[in-house]
């Protein structure tokens, strides 16, 4: 809703308004992070005058998250920006928010279709907004170049970086039109890493003329249609030897605002995250990157009053100089202006579940892939109609919903003989006794490896080696990071799905009966072989 003060601030930096650094314009350049039920503590946040606020676990009911976004306006003088990773695939908290299932972006970039990608975000951010969410952090446009990459994975498009820009530029194209900010990252690139910057400070050690070409390049072609850009928590020998990109005013100004020309805001990656408290603490870190460059500084679960506090220090002592913060602030609430969050909230309430769901299983059927079909068991031979079909398929058991299309799919097509069995992504011994036993009882093995990243778990991939062991005609279907498709060359065929949605499996079910082609191919580079 409207609020009198809101406007009037809102006007004020119309007019060019601009005045000494105070706490509440200090408290417009945090974004903690809170949970729907910490209504309490998200309320005095708002209203203390935080500048924005990460969503992240809910309950499950898209009414109940719209609810809380309501109340931390009311309860603001001017309105927080209220964000979600909203990414899909292996990023799946917004599910808790009650919002729609997102596919992967490598699936996306699978898929390899700018119109139905715009099409489908364009539907997804109007969940969005019906929920009361001003802004998304995605879309990623890391390029993934290393296979043994721990954290970025399947939330990459690919690892061609033409192909990560055209496909980035349609998901934002999507939210835009449907009124939602989005958020380039994580800049300067995540892609080429070999650690996990929620655990320890990576290191990517890359020539300039490299990282240009495979990494910048896609945040390059997209600067001048984002409103916002996140670090990363990583250290680039080639563009300054000491601070990670998120306090680096060589990579923030020298970068991305002098070289590249960005003029969006700036916000951090969560200053929380083991990258940057191994060395600092979170009010550091954050007066470290407003003074580098960052304009919205995302703390996570960070201590919100002891940052503030950091931050007045920093400007009474004159470390953060004035003029930065008005910069800050001024970029802030052009990003408010401009998505109208002042503006009385849309309450239209018709979901767009069926259509958004046409459009993902249209992506679906284009981007799963038949990586390799070494004894013709694509589509399933007719005579699997009447035999005993063994669906194997390990991972979280918050994936099984989604998951059950597949063999809901192959029943719909005639395969009555299909059963489908749910292991986690770590099977005991005693797992692994019971998957072998379903396994001999059938004809034709279905089995979903399921792998975060490049760290495979031993205790899976010791169990479908022994189910392939067994000697009976298998196919394995890579269900989300697809890196571990080659790991199986006993497969009679190998699948990639690059995650678990509804309509991912449901493709997949598709294309194992024959219902349509398989026309995916992976856009990253992949060891499978296709025969022995």
């Amino acid at each position: 809703m409207r609020t009198a003060l809101a406007a009037c601030l809102l006007a004020a930096f119309t007019a060019g308004w601009a005045e000494a650094a105070d706490r509440r314009r200090l408290a417009q350049l945090i974004m903690p992070a809170v949970d729907v039920g910490e209504e309490e503590k998200a309320l005095a946040m708002a209203r203390e005058g935080a500048g924005g606020l990460q969503l992240q676990w809910g309950s499950y009911s898209l009414e109940e998250t719209r609810g809380f976004t309501e109340s931390l306006r009311e309860a603001a003088e001017v309105p927080p920006i209220i964000a979600v990773d909203y990414e899909g695939g292996s990023v799946h908290i917004p599910l808790t928010l009650g919002l729609l299932d997102l596919p992967s972006n490598m699936m996306l970039g699978a898929a390899d279709d700018e119109n139905n990608t715009a099409s489908l975000f364009y539907l997804a951010g109007r969940e969005l907004k019906r929920a009361g969410v001003d802004m998304t952090f995605g879309p990623v446009l890391d390029v993934n170049t290393n296979p043994e990459n721990p954290i970025i994975g399947i939330r990459s498009i690919g690892s061609d970086p033409a192909l990560v820009a055209r496909v980035g530029g349609a998901i934002m194209n999507g939210f835009k039109a449907a009124g939602v900010m989005t958020v380039m990252k994580h800049f300067p690139g995540h892609g080429a890493a070999g650690k996990d910057s929620h655990k320890v400070l990576p290191t990517i050690d890359l020539g300039r003329e490299e990282l240009e070409r495979d990494h910048i390049a896609p945040f390059r072609a997209s600067a001048a249609a984002v409103p916002a850009a996140m670090t990363a928590h990583i250290i680039y020998p080639a563009l300054d030897p000491s601070a990670p990109a998120t306090l680096s005013s060589a990579v923030i100004r020298g970068l991305l605002r002098d070289d590249i020309g960005f003029r969006g805001a700036v916000l951090t990656d969560s200053l929380d995250m083991k990258a940057i408290t191994s060395f600092r603490s979170v009010p550091r870190a954050a007066v470290l990157a407003l003074k580098a460059g960052a304009d919205l500084l995302n703390i996570g679960r960070g201590d919100f009053p002891a940052t503030l506090d950091a931050l007045e220090a920093a400007a009474d002592s004159g470390e953060l100089p004035a003029a930065r913060i008005d910069e800050a602030w001024a970029r802030v609430m052009k990003l408010k202006k401009d998505y109208a969050l002042t503006e009385p909230r849309d309450d239209e309430e018709s979901p767009f579940d069926r259509a958004y769901l046409r459009v993902s299983g249209e992506l679906s059927a284009k981007a799963v892939t038949l990586l390799a079909d070494r004894a013709g068991l694509v589509p399933l031979p007719a005579e699997y109609k009447k035999k005993r079909i063994a669906i194997i398929l390990f991972g979280p058991s918050r994936f099984s919903t989604q998951a059950l299309p597949l063999y809901k799919g192959l029943l719909h097509y005639g395969y009555g003989g299909a059963r489908q069995y749910s292991f986690g992504i770590s099977p005991s011994a005693r797992d692994t006794k019971k998957i072998l036993s379903y396994a001999r009882e059938a004809d034709l093995l279905v089995i979903g490896s399921f792998q975060w990243a490049q760290a495979q778990n031993s205790a899976q991939t010791g169990t479908i080696k022994s189910l392939l062991g067994l000697g009976k005609p298998a196919i394995v279907i890579s269900l989300m990071n697809p890196y571990d498709a080659g790991l199986y060359p006993e497969a009679g065929a190998v699948m990639a799905t690059y995650g678990i949605s509804r309509t991912s499996m449901a493709a997949a079910a598709k294309i194992l009966s024959g219902t349509i082609e398989p026309v995916g191919k992976a856009p990253v580079e992949l060891e499978v072989s296709p025969a022995e």
